[in-house]
């Protein structure tokens, strides 16, 4: 059986950061088997950490790069089934942003599981959430 992938959104991957990260995600972060992220996430990381440099959390960042089990690109397909998503969405008058829709995207292409503070941002999406600042349930 495959080892169920989880995509880290990008504000998961910030706590781990943190110079006091939550400790309900921490805890949860131990019991994942694969770990993985988008290239948008990729981006959104480097872009804060240019705006606001931060040696520490770069250097953080990269050795978790280093370990993850993937970083998703963005593919002709992702960027096309992204694209519908958010067509979808606008069509019922709700707004969803393009990262997000090419975070979900790329869960759904690849069958992972997205963790997220921000369920409410990917609900209707198809794709499986959990929130690891909440407590998970045994």
């Amino acid at each position: 059986m495959r080892a169920t992938i989880v995509l880290a959104d990008t504000n998961v991957v910030s706590e781990f950061g943190k110079k006091t990260p939550d400790t309900q995600v921490m805890r949860w972060l131990k019991s994942v088997e694969s770990l993985a992220i988008s290239a948008v996430t990729l981006e959104e990381v480097h872009f804060g950490l240019a705006w606001q440099p931060n040696t520490r959390k770069l250097a953080l960042f990269n050795a978790l790069v280093e370990r993850l089990h993937a970083v998703y690109p963005i593919t002709p397909s992702i960027a096309q089934r992204g694209g519908l998503l958010r067509g979808q969405f606008q069509a019922q008058g709700i707004m969803r942003s393009t990262p997000d829709m090419l975070i979900a995207a790329t869960c759904i292409e690849h069958q992972l599981v997205l963790a997220t503070r921000n369920v409410r941002d990917f609900m209707g999406c198809g794709v499986q959430v959990l929130n690891p600042f909440e407590p998970q349930l045994q």
